[in-house]
């Protein structure tokens, strides 16, 4: 990477941090595009060759956990594709909590501003539900086919995906707000078992399948570089 690249990127970078660090402190409506751009120590102009509005920019900052979650819901369709059996499902969907809970913690800041947000009018919360969506979608998609699969047993795949991406967003919130959950190796082991026995699983809990001890690792690994590039 050549000296100009190198800058263009460290500028881009400090807009990021910048713009992440008032969404947070100000609020998205509050923030203002020349009081980032100062604290990145670039001219406001200087703002507009790498963020055409605020948006733009709230958008890319919320890209820095949105897009590694995604990687883990591709990654857990992509694995209950493989699984042979509830428990190997179930094995699946520990690394899925898994990965999520890595991104999450990596991108606590984000994942809070994210969460505040998406409750407000506004182009950034419209901009976060359409987010909700795609990974809403996701979620759907692969209860389907688990449930196609004979994995899990349910009938009403949606409602479920609806239901734990939405205990799912609660946790998050609550553990950003450092809401004490107890130990949190129990407090993992609790909610997989909430969710196994509301996806009919409960009795792949005393099925430990050996075969599936990899089932979780692609969505660990993607989590991973998240959390390393952060």
């Amino acid at each position: 990477m050549g000296r100009r690249e190198d800058n263009k990127r460290r500028k881009r970078e400090a807009l990021l941090e910048q713009g992440l660090a008032a969404f947070l402190g100000e609020g998205y409506d509050r923030a203002s595009i020349e009081r980032i751009a100062e604290a990145a120590g670039v001219a406001r102009g200087t703002f507009y060759l790498y963020f055409p509005d605020k948006l733009a920019l709230f958008d890319a900052v919320m890209d820095e956990w949105f897009v590694p979650i995604l990687g883990v819901l591709d990654d857990t369709g992509a694995a209950l594709l493989a699984a042979d059996g509830p428990a190997a499902a179930l094995e699946v969907y520990g690394g899925m909590a898994t990965g999520l809970a890595i991104v999450g913690l990596a991108h606590r800041d984000a994942v809070e501003v994210a969460l505040r947000e998406s409750r407000r009018s506004g182009e950034a919360g419209a901009s976060l539900r359409q987010r909700e969506l795609a990974m809403l979608e996701r979620v759907t998609r692969f209860t389907d086919l688990a449930l196609e699969r004979g994995l899990i047993h349910t009938t009403a795949p949606r409602l479920v995906g609806l239901v734990v991406f939405g205990a799912v967003e609660r946790l998050f919130y609550e553990v950003i707000c450092g809401t004490d959950l107890g130990d949190p190796t129990a407090a993992a082991q609790e909610v997989l078992r909430l969710f196994a026995t509301a996806l009919g699983m409960a009795d792949a809990l005393d099925q430990p399948d050996e075969s599936a001890s990899n089932a979780p690792a692609a969505s660990t690994r993607t989590a991973s570089r998240s959390s390393s590039s952060s």
